[in-house]
């Protein structure tokens, strides 16, 4: 009889989600399920393409701007940061992170007229969590500037944001291990825009 190879067990690697899919999750469950745990897989439309090619257009000029609008005199910029922490269960790649000393400030950039929802600052505190678990910086605040209206606000980092980050983060995890479909958006008139309302057929 062949004996058996009692070799060390296999690591499974824990689930990790990304900032952007905390934005997603607030905007509307669905759509991080979706892309996730089905086969389904949304469509590029005309303004996703528009608003990526703005994005890469925001990140050049960044780099010949000062760190005014940012009330700092001094700071490093450092691109398209990317972070992973497993025991925090995220992974994502930060726009801009400015670094002052033992302090950092992530700073994201979104082509839009509105003003930052408490989806983008959950997307936004992620980043910080990232930033303090693997680099070790302090981040009091953040910034989310508009290319489209040129306005930049602070986003404060405050402990309730934080738990409503941390929560958030385990409720996604959560339900995508389980594979399990979570509630639609009580706010069905973002369902007329989507271009996943066909495999839901539960909320037109």
């Amino acid at each position: 009889m062949p004996l058996l190879s009692l070799g060390r067990p296999k690591m499974v690697e824990p689930l990790l989600i990304t900032p952007t899919e905390l934005r997603q999750h607030h905007y509307c469950p669905r759509v991080v399920f979706f892309e996730r745990c089905t086969p389904v897989r949304r469509r590029e439309t005309i303004l996703m393409t528009h608003g990526r090619e703005k994005h890469q257009t925001e990140l050049v000029r960044e780099r010949r701007r000062t760190l005014s609008r940012y009330e700092l005199t001094e700071g490093e910029r450092r691109y398209e940061v990317r972070l992973t922490n497993h025991a925090l269960g995220v992974t994502g790649e930060l726009d801009l992170l400015i670094v002052d000393g033992a302090r950092a400030f992530p700073v994201e950039f979104k082509h839009t007229s509105r003003l930052p929802d408490p989806g983008h600052k959950l997307q936004l505190c992620a980043y910080a969590l990232l930033v303090e678990a693997e680099l070790g910086l302090l981040c009091p605040h953040g910034y989310w500037h508009s290319s489209r209206t040129r306005q930049t606000h602070m986003v404060l980092f405050d402990t309730r944001l934080r738990n409503r980050t941390r929560a958030a983060i385990q409720v996604v995890r959560g339900f995508i291990l389980a594979e399990q479909c979570p509630s639609p958006t009580a706010q069905t008139v973002k369902c007329l825009e989507c271009e996943l309302r066909n495999f839901c057929g539960d909320t037109l």
